[in-house]
């Protein structure tokens, strides 16, 4: 990838949980940095302070100590400019149809002209292969379409970032290599950044450019593994760096997924 200016930034961030007199640090002097277009993997144990880290990126958790920057600038709240996809299927307005979903993001957010906003709507589901069920209610869909359409609506407000926290962890195994294969799709056709978090070392090395691997709580950094060089899920590279997280990972790397490129589809957007 080009050389960019980071577009996150992470200077020594501390999170501490704090309750009366009791004191729980989740994370501990974290540094790391985002380029504009990064597919950007967290990878830890858990309860090492990934989701906090995300929902610190977004706005929504206040660091306790260190820097965390978005374009030079400290994040301090929420932002349409940050937008996050959790693991929890019901992410969906439940009254409203799918369509309603992604024009209530968008008006709410004032993303799209008036007269559009439907056209817009559609666009994105068309993105994410859910446009057939336009008119349903997010009850009337399964898990791996919910999930695509609340990907679609926080796409559809235009985000620098896509926060995704173990988006396909509840899935069956075919849906969530469906979706793997779709996130980047989606990337090469958007450009969009994206960190996203997964207990999966076959995801992390799949979508990702760069696998921030994190220590047990208090979660730290243990290293950061470059990935771009990987681009053949089948290949020696592929197998000997899915070892390497899993050394890195040490005892905890039992709760991981043993690697397995055959469970996946082969992609022609893999690590572009």
């Amino acid at each position: 990838m080009a050389k960019l200016e980071p577009l996150i930034i992470a200077n020594s961030v501390q999170i501490i949980y704090k309750e009366g007199r009791h004191r729980f640090t989740a994370v501990e002097d974290v540094s790391f940095a985002v380029k504009p277009k990064e597919k950007f993997v967290i990878i830890g144990p858990s309860g090492c302070g990934k989701s906090s880290l995300l929902k610190a990126i977004a706005g929504f958790q206040p660091i306790s100590s260190g820097e965390l920057l978005m374009r030079g600038k400290k994040i301090t709240s929420p932002g349409p400019d940050r937008m996050v996809v959790f693991q929890d299927f019901e992410q969906l307005l439940p009254w409203q149809t799918v369509r309603q979903n992604i024009v209530y993001a968008l008006n709410i957010t004032g993303k799209a002209a008036s007269k559009a906003v439907n056209e817009e709507a559609l666009h994105y589901l068309n993105l994410v292969g859910v446009s057939a069920a336009v008119d349903k209610y997010p009850h009337q869909l399964s898990g791996g379409m919910k999930q695509r359409v609340a990907i679609a609506r926080a796409l559809a407000v235009k985000p620098q970032i896509l926060l995704m926290d173990e988006p396909f962890a509840a899935l069956d195994a075919l849906t969530r290599t469906q979706l793997q294969y779709e996130v980047n799709a989606i990337w090469q056709n958007t450009g969009v950044t994206i960190i996203l978090i997964t207990h999966s070392i076959q995801e992390a090395l799949y979508l990702g450019h760069q696998v921030l691997v994190m220590t047990p709580v208090p979660g730290t950094v243990k290293e950061i593994v470059d990935t771009t060089q990987i681009d053949d899920i089948n290949s020696k590279e592929f197998a000997n760096m899915a070892a390497h997280l899993r050394s890195l990972l040490g005892a905890d790397s039992r709760i991981f997924p043993v690697p397995n490129s055959q469970s996946l589809i082969p992609s022609p957007f893999f690590n572009e």
